[in-house]
C-alpha cells in the first residue's frame, strides 16, 4: 500500500467520491477543491482522502475506500497521512462530517482519535441533493 498526492484528472475519482457522498450536486460543488491523497494497491487506486485547508483547521471532505479493500487498513492509513499533512503545516485541528445514521463511520472516526463536536440538524436536505431532508450531520474533530 502506498499513499501519494493525487495529481490526475479528478473526474477519474468520481466513483470514490460517490462512495462517500450520495449527492451529485454536492460532489460537483467541492471535488475540484483542496488536496486529494490516493491510496494505491500496486498501480490501482483503491481509496482516497480529500481535504480542504481552512484558516485554522483542515476539513476532511471525503474519505472513501473501495468495498473490496475496506477493513484492511487503507482508511486508517489515509487518516494518518492527513494528520501528517496537518502536523507538517502546523495545523492543529482536523474536522470531518458524516451522517448521523452512519454509525460505522462515526465509530471509525472515534476509534482513530476524533471526538464529536456538533450535530447539524437537517444538514442532508433535498435542496442539497439528498433524498430525505430530516437527516442530520455529525461533526467530529481531532486535535493534532
Amino acid at each position: 500500500m502506498t499513499i501519494n498526492v493525487y495529481e490526475g484528472r479528478r473526474t477519474a475519482l468520481l466513483p470514490l467520491f460517490r462512495l462517500a457522498d450520495e449527492s451529485d450536486s454536492q460532489i460537483e460543488s467541492y471535488y475540484r477543491l483542496g488536496t486529494i491523497l490516493a491510496a494505491f494497491d500496486g498501480t490501482s487506486i483503491v481509496g482516497m482522502a480529500h481535504f480542504v485547508e481552512e484558516m485554522d483547521y483542515i476539513e476532511l471532505v471525503s474519505l472513501a475506500v473501495r468495498a473490496e479493500f475496506q477493513r484492511q487498513g487503507f482508511g486508517t492509513r489515509l487518516i494518518e497521512a492527513v494528520v501528517y499533512h496537518c502536523r507538517a503545516n502546523k495545523i492543529g485541528r482536523l474536522i470531518v462530517g458524516t451522517g448521523a445514521w452512519e454509525t460505522d463511520n462515526i465509530n471509525f472516526y472515534l476509534r482513530r482519535g476524533f471526538r464529536i463536536i456538533n450535530v447539524n440538524r437537517g444538514f442532508f436536505s433535498p435542496e442539497k441533493g439528498y433524498a430525505d431532508g430530516r437527516r442530520d450531520q455529525v461533526q467530529l474533530e481531532m486535535s493534532i
